[in-house]
């Protein structure tokens, strides 16, 4: 064992020796016989699944960028499950890229608390930042650093909303249930639906693991994200929730999931099922209701459709509450998705490079830039580089040519994105793109809630920590987290009771034990300090 931890530390120490001496070797700008430049940038960014992209100087992409912006990329194309720690060692040793992208929030804000990212001036991006409208400034707060600096571009959240409870239409008809509105009316469902099929499952996890259980979380008025927010405001009172998992409510819910469970009606590998798993159970009847996306319900159905089986899935424009009197919670979606790039500390040091690579983003945000990186080009623009277009404007609108597509179902033909090698979308889908793929299933999802009176959601609220604070926040959070999910299961398998004081006050108390008090003040004083200065337009 010795050995072979020796041999790991020898492999290791190559690996960035390697890096290191590659640092200093990067070429940054070329200058053809007229003295023009052309700025070049290592891009890092991660692939998944089985997507595929063309390299080389030569692409459609690369050539129109190079014309119209004097910039080109040399990507470093990275599998989803490596990205992080491989980019993490990039930073480490010293051989970060000039631009990253794919990584969530709190990877950019460690990176940008370590100084190894650019500080962004949003006013050098208009485009940018007119795609978030009159939520422009909201968003840089959200996004923003301790420091108060804007280290990654945020990408613009389309969907207003999306999940929803998803159900057996066929079998609520058949057996007259209308779908609930209220946690008992919905106990009362699940057991009517249990008693005409004992031996099925009633509440079927998906394979999103422990977000199927997010539809209970907004039953008993608690965010959908509570699990990495950990806090929230109350949107009716306004009251400021420190740790919302050790909450009455929450205790309540989980007395409701653990009931569920005991009675067969709550699926018992709710924390475990693979997607897969799922899809069997619809092909086998086995599956009435989940939490799910909106416009998956034409897929359930087409995966219960099978072997001579029919049924139909479809979705719930009622969310489910335990207090009616109170009102409905519902998941709006955030403000901005946190997939957009961020520039590393050299290249902001190298500041004509650095404007000309924000110019380029800055285009990529405007109309023309939005067709261009959702549809390519069209064959007049494409011809210039030997290619085929990629659409065609017809009354005005951009219309995909046959043979090419988007990401939809058993696609045939040519991937946009695989053949020119845009970075697609790369702050927003193009509205018509956006609207064909799944924009009308979720406009129809918001209208039914908006027709509701008294639904709710929780907003999003920019907290802003000091450096102290936020490794204070890191540390606490991770032992807090631990702990909550071994409850969580407890709870709900009843290896522990919910219902029971002593079961109950042992869950606190083991939280306190890895810092749930010192977490409750933290949050509380970072949330007073942040709405005072908020309040007072700083």
């Amino acid at each position: 064992m010795k050995i072979k931890r020796i041999i790991s530390a020898v492999l290791a120490l190559s690996v960035v020796a390697s890096l290191s001496a590659a640092c200093g070797k990067r070429k940054t700008v070329e200058i053809d016989e007229n003295g023009n430049k052309t700025y070049i940038y290592t891009f890092n960014m991660y692939t998944q699944d089985d997507n595929e992209y063309p390299e080389g100087e030569n692409t459609v992409y690369n050539q129109f960028i190079k014309d119209k912006f004097h910039i080109k990329f040399e990507y470093d194309r990275i599998p989803r499950t490596d990205w992080e720690t491989k980019t993490n060692t990039y930073f480490a040793v010293g051989s970060e890229p000039d631009i990253t992208i794919g990584g969530k929030e709190p990877n950019y804000k460690s990176w940008a608390k370590d100084m190894y990212l650019a500080p962004i001036d949003p006013d050098k991006l208009p485009n940018w930042k007119a795609l978030f409208g009159e939520n422009a400034d909201k968003v840089i707060q959200l996004a923003s650093s301790s420091d108060g600096n804007l280290y990654y571009l945020p990408t613009v959240r389309q969907e207003k909303t999306q999940m929803c409870w998803v159900y057996r239409e066929d079998v609520f008809e058949e057996m007259g249930l209308d779908f609930p509105q209220t946690a008992d009316e919905f106990y009362d469902v699940c057991k009517k639906i249990k008693e005409k099929y004992p031996d099925k499952v009633i509440i079927s996890s998906n394979g999103q693991k422990m977000s199927s259980l997010t539809g209970f979380f907004q039953m008993f008025w608690i965010p959908e994200l509570i699990l990495s927010n950990q806090s929230c405001v109350d949107p009716i009172t306004g009251e400021f929730v420190p740790y919302a998992m050790t909450t009455d409510n929450a205790r309540e819910m989980y007395k409701y999931i653990n009931k569920l469970y005991k009675e067969g009606i709550l699926d018992k590998q709710i924390l475990s099922i693979e997607k897969d798993t799922f899809y069997q159970r619809c092909a086998s009847n086995n599956a009435f209701l989940t939490y799910n996306y909106v416009y998956n319900v034409d897929q359930f159905t087409s995966k219960t459709e099978v072997n001579g089986n029919t049924g139909k899935w479809a979705w719930s424009g009622d969310m489910v509450t335990a207090y009616p009197d109170k009102g409905t919670i519902f998941k709006k979606d955030p403000s901005y998705s946190n997939w957009g790039p961020a520039f590393s500390a050299k290249l902001g040091k190298d500041q004509e490079r650095y404007d000309a690579i924000l110019a380029y983003y800055d285009w990529c945000a405007s109309p023309e830039g939005q067709l261009f990186t959702t549809y390519g080009l069209t064959d007049e623009e494409a011809a210039k580089y030997g290619a085929e277009g990629s659409y065609e404007m017809i009354n005005g609108q951009p219309e995909v040519k046959e043979g090419w597509y988007h990401d939809v179902t058993n696609p045939k033909g040519n991937k946009i994105n695989k053949v020119y090698g845009t970075l697609a979308n790369t702050f927003i889908k193009h509205p018509k793109q956006f609207q064909e793929v799944r924009g009308n299933e979720i406009d129809k999802l918001w209208d039914a809630f908006m027709a509701h009176d008294n639904y709710y959601y929780f907003d999003e609220f920019a907290m802003r920590y000091t450096d102290d604070e936020e490794d204070k926040y890191t540390d606490l959070v991770t032992a807090l987290d631990s702990k909550r999910d071994e409850y969580m299961a407890r709870f709900m398998m009843g290896e522990s009771d919910p219902n029971s004081d002593k079961d109950w006050n042992q869950y606190i108390s083991d939280m306190k034990k890895v810092g749930l008090d010192k977490f409750i003040a933290l949050q509380t004083k970072v949330y007073e300090r942040t709405k005072a200065e908020i309040e007072a337009g700083k």
